[in-house]
């Protein structure tokens, strides 16, 4: 069987510890607490699609589109021309999102089709996760109905996700590790457990659709606040801390 094609990630020290790049149009769960870069990791995801001429969009369940374009546009300049052409930011309230569902009405899919999108991020995803479960009549089904239209998609997905309050390891439900192709954790690390000192983030595969050069890498950023994965690295200032903020 041949190789799955691969996509770059945009992000430093990722694809080679996964192959080349996450498999093409799979989806992909990103887990973690507030302020530990998720979104910025999503946003390098996006610009590198930009970047190779494909079309991204960012699915906001919560904050809103120009906020979120700004955002991107600040980071990125030279992506300022592609806002509404070939970069997309769409709102959909939590509620609304089992509407855009494969099997209700194939949503999802004529959207991405229709607009030509290559990547897609869906930030924060747990949002619809607490919706639903926390409704009447709940149902699992329910939801493997929606990761299933995003991994049908033809669009590689990813979803961002909060991370358990009890394991920092963990999703805050445990759907991503059971319904996503691949996983990854952002979870902050305080050496000999002391939280008066500057922490360390960790970038941790928990599952992975294919070869794992290596599981676990710190997360650096640079002097322009790209985000990176390295094995090792001083910790001089807080940049971490101050650094991650894009939440």
């Amino acid at each position: 069987m041949a190789d799955a094609e691969r996509v770059p990630t945009g992000v430093p020290g990722l694809d080679e510890m996964i192959g080349g790049g996450l498999a093409k149009n799979q989806l992909s769960a990103v887990i973690g607490q507030v302020g530990t870069g998720r979104t910025m990791f999503t946003f390098q995801f996006l610009h590198e699609g930009l970047i190779r001429g494909e079309k991204c969009i960012f699915i906001s369940l919560y904050e809103s589109t120009d906020y979120l374009a700004a955002k991107f546009v600040k980071r990125f300049p030279d992506s300022a021309d592609k806002i509404d052409k070939d970069m997309f930011f769409v709102r959909i309230m939590p509620e609304n999102l089992l509407i855009f569902s494969d099997e209700i009405g194939g949503n999802i899919t004529d959207m991405f089709q229709e607009l030509g999108v290559n990547r897609v991020v869906v930030d924060p995803f747990s949002m619809f996760e607490d919706m639903i479960i926390s409704r009447d009549g709940f149902r699992a089904s329910d939801m493997h109905r929606v990761y299933s239209s995003f991994r049908t998609s033809n669009a590689t997905t990813l979803l961002v996700t909060q991370s358990s309050l009890s394991d920092p390891l963990q999703s805050k439900y445990g759907y991503a590790e059971v319904f996503a192709d691949n996983v990854a954790c952002l979870f902050r690390y305080f050496p000999d457990n002391n939280y008066m000192k500057p922490y360390k983030l960790i970038f941790l595969i928990l599952k992975l659709s294919g070869k794992i050069e290596k599981t676990a890498r710190y997360v650096k950023y640079t002097n322009s606040g790209l985000f990176t994965l390295v094995d090792s690295f001083e910790h001089t200032k807080q940049s971490n801390i101050e650094n991650a903020k894009t939440e």
